[in-house]
């Protein structure tokens, strides 16, 4: 896809008196930018060096688009792989049940099942169900005197626990303990969005890096200035040097990405899930909208600029 980053390398750059504004990321990526003043021959120089540097990311930039999703499939799938789920279900008797889903960790997971009269029975699952897995019961009397403790087996049945009032000759609340294979929902959807950003970062920073390694060398010495090149300015100038191909590539991925996010919603929706997961989806989505807004903003500047007369 030869001319993909043709004419970027002019974006940084502004006509003003005695020469040319350039302006370039800071070198720790976050910050004020730096802005130096440059004569013809130095831009020349500086634009040569970044052309050079967009040609030679490049495969970089195409292998990571597929290395990139593979890598955050591949983590996703061993996390789910590799993680249990306990679901804990509480119910008076004759009552509506009560859910609530943790994770089983290495260690196993722990929780307190409170009774309707102050009393509450302490559970620890030592990890996902199997034939060698173990529940331990431990009951808690009102008082806070701990009573028996027992153990019984975990497996893919689960383990039901019976809680009696105060003379224990009726039962009054049950809890299941049931154990499946994956992640909950929040934990899958936090672990997703960490690695995503963590490997996207890394990729960014990888580029800059490398960038800022190829073109400090040519800032060195050179004068700096004040003048600067606004946000607004710096969008005309993309939307007026940027190829269609380059917009067709952000476009593209935007809208993968905004398809897979409103899949997810709408699967959200129909199961009615929880609403305190709605955030992690909506994250993805949101970017995903801004990305594909900002993309045809871009697409509708660069015909207004092209359709302007010449001068």
């Amino acid at each position: 896809m030869a001319g993909l980053y043709d004419g970027l390398e002019e974006v940084g750059f502004k006509r003003t008196e005695g020469g040319y504004v350039f302006q370039t990321n800071n070198r720790w990526l976050f910050g004020p930018r730096r802005r130096f003043l440059v004569n013809e021959a130095q831009k020349a120089e500086i634009a040569g060096c970044m052309r050079e540097t967009f040609r030679r990311v490049k495969p970089f930039v195409f292998a990571m688009m597929v290395v990139l999703p593979a890598a955050i499939g591949g983590l996703i799938y061993w996390f789910i792989a590799t993680s249990a789920t306990l679901s804990v279900i509480v119910a008076d008797v004759g009552g509506k049940p009560e859910i609530h889903d943790q994770s089983i960790g290495r260690h196993g997971a722990t929780g307190t099942i409170a009774g309707p009269d102050g009393s509450s029975v302490a559970f620890r699952v030592s990890g996902p169900p199997s034939p060698n897995a173990t529940t331990t019961i431990t009951a808690v009397a009102a008082t806070g005197k701990v009573g028996d403790t027992s153990v019984v087996g975990f497996d893919a049945a689960g383990t039901t626990i019976n809680m009696t009032d105060a003379g224990k000759k009726r039962i009054v609340r049950v809890a299941k303990l049931v154990g499946r294979t994956g992640p909950t929902r929040t934990a899958a959807a936090v672990f997703a969005g960490t690695v995503t950003l963590v490997l996207f970062g890394l990729y960014i920073a990888a580029i800059h890096i490398y960038s800022m390694r190829r073109l400090n060398p040519l800032l060195v010495g050179l004068p700096r200035t004040n003048e600067r090149i606004g946000m607004r300015e710096g969008i005309d100038r993309f939307a007026a040097k940027v190829s269609i191909r380059l917009l067709a590539v952000m476009g593209f991925g935007a809208a993968l990405m905004l398809a897979g996010s409103a899949i997810n919603l709408a699967e959200f929706f129909a199961a009615h899930r929880p609403l305190d997961q709605l955030p992690f989806l909506l994250l993805p989505a949101v970017t995903a909208l801004v990305v594909v807004a900002q993309t045809a903003y871009l697409v509708v500047l660069r015909r207004r600029q092209r359709s302007r007369p010449a001068v």
